[in-house]
């Protein structure tokens, strides 16, 4: 006889909502505290608490699912780093302690976001300068938090740029809002793309300007050397090896003198070759044997 599999459901500890399907719950490597192997709350609220606290909000969830924190498959995308730490196979058997982003004392510190809990007076009228009227608080606080997250993580060197990261910051709120009033987003995740799209900060876009990286080094050099001049050196370390002053001298110098060029290097050529010429001395008379005169 065939029996309809029950479903198992699981009561949040944070939020009101009545007990839901356990695929509403993150999974967690911990099953001494944790008998089911699900933290005791849903992923709405983690996400409300990551939406609020940044990325102490995502430690803390790391440290109730215990995964580690890995500084090298960590993107800045607290979702995607979850779905991949839970489901690749190489990270199954890892646990926070194994975190790697907290090797460097800083390390916490670049990717916690700095959220005041309230604007003063001329922060909260710059901030409806910069957002527009009719905002709450809160939502100021978080368009200011995500504007400088991007200005962060990105290179913004014009005013176009910087127009949209301000209206892709309004559709995020905008997701936010209508999420924790249950609407449809669709509208406003396909503006939200559209956006990054004209931005050139889609996934598949920054990809595609990383693979500039494989460029080939005679090229790297000339994109360098005109879009990031690199700057003199420190005269101690210029030519440490004496490779410079070899080509000066045995190379440039010799086909200067060669060709009978100008030579700016002159002095340090006549000091080098100084060492290895043989000068007659204006006193030594040569030995020559007398001639018979005969």
């Amino acid at each position: 006889m065939i029996t309809k599999k029950q479903t198992v459901k699981k009561k949040c500890l944070r939020c009101p909502k009545p007990p839901q399907v356990t695929d509403n719950f993150y999974n967690s490597a911990d099953v001494d505290f944790f008998s089911d192997k699900k933290i005791p709350i849903c992923k709405t609220c983690c996400a409300e608490i990551i939406d609020e606290k940044g990325f102490e909000g995502f430690q803390t969830l790391m440290r109730l699912i215990n995964k580690p924190i890995l500084q090298d498959l960590f993107k800045g995308d607290y979702y995607a780093y979850i779905k991949n730490v839970n489901s690749l196979p190489q990270y199954r058997t890892l646990t926070y302690n194994d975190s790697t982003m907290f090797n460097e004392p800083k390390a916490l510190e670049v990717f916690k976001r700095s959220k005041p809990t309230e604007l003063s007076e001329i922060e909260m009228a710059e901030a409806e300068d910069f957002w527009g009227r009719g905002l709450e608080e809160t939502e100021y606080i978080y368009l200011n938090s995500e504007y400088v997250d991007f200005l962060d993580r990105y290179e913004v060197d014009s005013k176009t740029l910087e127009n949209l990261i301000r209206e892709i910051c309004l559709v995020q709120l905008d997701i936010r809002n209508n999420r924790a009033q249950k609407k449809d987003v669709k509208n406003e995740l396909k503006a939200y793309n559209d956006l990054l799209t004209a931005a050139n900060l889609k996934p598949v876009q920054e990809t595609g300007a990383d693979s500039i990286d494989q460029e080939t080094y005679g090229t790297f050099i000339r994109r360098i050397e005109n879009e990031r001049p690199i700057s003199e050196p420190d005269p101690t370390w210029a030519d440490v090896d004496g490779i410079g002053k070899y080509l000066r001298t045995f190379f440039l110098g010799h086909m200067a003198r060669m060709l009978g060029k100008e030579n700016k290097f002159q002095d340090e050529y006549d000091e080098v070759i100084s060492q290895y010429t043989v000068n007659k001395d204006v006193n030594e008379t040569d030995d020559v044997p007398e001639e018979d005169v005969n």
